[in-house]
């Protein structure tokens, strides 16, 4: 554990430093697919407010593949926060790039979280050797600053108490008073806190022109899975969305991820008949399949986050999250959950008339 230091001072979401900064790492190491594209925007207005900075994106190993080949930086740096000797190395690194590098280390490093805080990936922050360092209150997670922070930045609203933010706890139960904030607009609000903010337009993934061509015009993706059990829609509700969409001369596809084993098989028997799956896809090869498709409709998983990132027509299935809070970034995204918050209480005809709408929509068409 670093060394106390004094707090850093709290800054307004919306104060720009005073600087225009050469060089920036960006952090954001943990392996979420999902919690990665909901930055993405707060990355993309960072490099549209600063395109002529050299901009480092740090992330974990597992969903490396989401950035990489995306024009939001200059360069990847791929860490895995799960070994600790890596992260370790992985700082060595960055200290040894700061000693041989004129003027240190990069001018400012922005250290992206949502409802949880790594230390592991702090220690990075600070080892960075940035001369200025911006992220939320650790104490918001009963943590210290790990990172070193020389800025913090305060949610809207919100004041300095003590040299530190009085700010809500993220997460999907905020509190019966607070409105939920997006995880996007957290993000844009350390971008903001850095000088940039705005946020770009769609979309904010944009796939490999030739695994475009290898992927089917149309077809509907529907996704049984999730990595965590209980995000997980009942799979005879899925099959009862699939024989419709069949019936109506759809071309649907199951998919499964290797965290969801034996989903489809579920699902399939419920169903009663075959239809295509796919299994074991890259984040790439997914993100193509899906830029081409007419629909995808999935649980609060990232293969969803995907979707709507690269302008599919997606609808995603809640329980117990908000998606007021964690429904993808996108132009074509709808969400579906139940008055009492759990996925049992939404039939298969609650999510038919919100996915049929989206086929016939001229915007949502298949590019």
């Amino acid at each position: 554990m670093p060394a106390e230091t004094e707090p850093a001072p709290a800054v307004d979401a919306i104060a720009a430093p005073n600087s225009n900064p050469a060089r920036i790492h960006l952090y954001r190491p943990q392996n979420q697919l999902g919690d990665l594209l909901l930055t993405v925007p707060a990355i993309r207005s960072i490099r549209e407010r600063f395109p002529r900075a050299h901009i480092v994106l740090v992330v974990g190993r597992q969903n490396a593949d989401a950035v990489l080949g995306q024009p939001w930086a200059d360069e990847i740096r791929v860490v895995d926060t799960r070994n600790f000797l890596g992260v370790m190395r992985a700082g060595w690194r960055d200290l040894a790039r700061a000693a041989a590098r004129r003027g240190g280390g990069p001018d400012l490093a922005v250290y992206f979280t949502t409802v949880s805080y790594s230390r592991s990936s702090a220690l990075l922050v600070r080892w960075s050797g940035a001369r200025e360092r911006i992220g939320f209150d650790p104490a918001r997670y009963g943590e210290r600053d790990a990172a070193g922070l020389t800025r913090v930045a305060a949610p809207p609203g919100q004041g300095a108490r003590g040299g530190r933010v009085a700010t809500p706890m993220l997460g999907p139960n905020p509190g019966p008073e607070a409105a939920p904030i997006h995880q996007s607009e957290w993000s844009l609000l350390l971008a903001r806190a850095a000088g940039a903010g705005v946020r770009p337009e769609p979309p904010y993934y944009i796939p490999d022109r030739a695994l475009l061509a290898r992927s089917p015009e149309g077809a509907v993706y529907l996704h049984p899975g999730a990595g965590k059990p209980h995000n997980r829609w009942p799979a005879d509700r899925f099959a009862e969305v699939a024989r419709e969409l069949t019936e109506r001369g759809r071309s649907v596809w199951w998919l499964e991820g290797p965290q969801d084993p034996g989903t489809v098989d579920q699902a399939a028997r419920a169903l009663g008949f075959s239809l295509p799956v796919v299994r074991g896809e890259t984040i790439p090869m997914l993100a193509a399949r899906f830029q081409r498709a007419s629909l995808y409709v999935g649980n609060d998983t990232g293969p969803l986050h995907l979707a709507g990132a690269v302008g599919c027509p997606a609808v995603g299935i809640y329980g117990w999250t908000d998606p007021a809070e964690w429904r993808p970034v996108g132009r074509c995204v709808r969400s579906v959950r139940a008055m009492d918050h759990k996925l049992e209480s939404i039939s298969s005809r609650d999510v038919l008339n919100v996915a049929l709408p989206l086929l016939e929509e001229d915007r949502c068409a298949v590019v």
